[in-house]
């Protein structure tokens, strides 16, 4: 005969100086969900700074659209993603950013 598992109750736990673990504490209900920690802002960054570049270089090795009214747009983003590398990289580059 095999025993079930089953989470102490919040007496049990209160009575219990063992820490509480993820092992015996009670799950979550499922309309509650745990928010992400924030990320370091340098972190955010560093990842943008190299999506960038992957999308500037994917720009650069040339964009096919079915119509030349679409060629505007793309060299707007083009121009954009340009901008938007200076801005990130020279973001990086300033002391003391947190």
């Amino acid at each position: 005969m095999t025993s079930k598992y089953w989470p102490k109750s919040f007496e049990e736990m209160a009575e219990d100086p063992t820490p509480v673990s993820l092992i015996n504490r009670p799950l979550s209900p499922p309309n509650v969900v745990s928010l992400p920690k924030e990320r370091p802002l340098h972190q955010i960054l560093v990842e943008n700074l190299n999506s960038t570049r992957a999308l500037l270089t994917r720009l650069e090795s040339g964009v096919t659209v079915p119509r030349d009214q679409q060629r505007e747009i793309v060299r707007l983003l083009y121009v954009a993603t340009r901008h938007q590398l200076k801005a990130l990289a020279a973001v990086l580059e300033l002391d003391g950013l947190e």
